[in-house]
């Protein structure tokens, strides 16, 4: 709907602008805006991507009347860095007509020193201040992506503006609204399922190499009974052929 609606984004702390050169792979960069508090930043931002307009706004410190109104707000990873994090979110929404989006850490129960506030499923709203309403989220586990910088989980989430939402005409196909994970958890659980049946092959295994060693163990137990039951013969034979010496 971006790219068919051609809908401005704006990228709410992006920082050097890398995630939102990455948006400017699927839409065009004339639809984007980079924004950040700090100077510096964007204007590292504006050398490493001078195709994509990027601007220096505290937007925590103005009203929505002092800047531009966007279709689309996105911010990834900058919500968690604050302790109210959802009177920022309100900040956002302020800005959006039409949709909030967001990447956040997610379930980060153990946090690192940079972020104040851990989002899960008890605290993550399904509408926000402004009415927007969640209409798909998803979770991924960035544990196994290759070359990650998050070792845990992430949750996107996608907030729309009622109206325009019901314009669209979705379908249920359009729908997710997803807290866990559910495909890395079907992963690990057959991943969890080979790991079980190979112990339990090696258990066969040993339990078979057990009965062999039970089975010659018993073998050598009866060629030694008889070897017993032979030396007792002997020994009455001779018992007895002293005897009838004796005689």
């Amino acid at each position: 709907k971006i790219r068919v609606q051609s809908l401005t984004l704006a990228d709410w702390g992006c920082a050097q602008g890398d995630g939102t050169d990455v948006w400017a792979s699927h839409i065009s960069h004339q639809q984007l805006t980079g924004i950040d508090f700090s100077e510096i930043a964007i204007e590292q931002a504006k050398n490493r991507y001078s195709a994509i307009r990027f601007l220096s706004e505290n937007w925590l410190e103005t009203s929505a009347d002092e800047t531009h109104l966007y279709d689309i707000v996105f911010s990834s990873n900058t919500l968690e860095h604050f302790s109210k994090p959802y009177e920022v979110l309100d900040v956002l929404g302020e800005r959006a007509k039409k949709a909030v989006i967001l990447a956040l850490p997610y379930r980060e129960f153990d946090r690192i020193d940079e972020h104040f506030y851990s989002f899960s499923p008890k605290n993550i709203p399904i509408e926000l201040k402004n009415g927007f309403r969640l209409i798909w989220s998803r979770v991924i586990d960035c544990r196994h992506l290759p070359n990650t910088l998050w070792g845990g989980d992430q949750i996107f989430l996608v907030y729309a503006e009622p109206l325009w939402l019901k314009s669209l005409k979705l379908t249920l196909s359009d729908y997710k609204i997803e807290q866990d994970d559910t495909t890395t958890i079907i992963t690990n659980f057959h991943k969890e399922i080979l790991v079980n049946q190979d112990q339990i092959a090696d258990i066969n295994q040993e339990v078979t190499t057990r009965d062999v060693q039970i089975a010659n163990l018993s073998q050598e137990v009866v060629m030694r009974d008889a070897r017993t039951a032979k030396l007792n013969q002997e020994v009455i034979t001779r018992d007895a052929q002293i005897a009838k010496l004796n005689q």
